[in-house]
């Protein structure tokens, strides 16, 4: 199944890292809370979104690569 999503970061603090992705830029209605003490925890948002594990696996993949939360992205294959 090919997967196309694009994310964009909300909001950070020191407690959480939210973001929304959707098909487009134009849709980007999913949200998801990630806890960046612990990125590969369950989310404390977004958790019941069949694409969530897709989302987060390719924003901690990035945030790992660079060291910071990216801003926005597109994560396909």
């Amino acid at each position: 199944m090919a997967v196309y999503l694009v994310y964009e970061k909300v909001q950070e603090t020191a407690g959480a890292v939210e973001y929304r992705y959707g098909p487009d830029e134009s849709r980007l209605t999913t949200s998801v809370v990630v806890d960046p003490q612990d990125p590969t925890a369950w989310p404390s948002v977004g958790g019941e979104d069949p694409m969530m594990p897709t989302v987060v696996r390719g924003i901690v993949k990035r945030q790992r690569a660079t060291g910071s939360w990216p801003d926005r992205g597109v994560i396909e294959h």
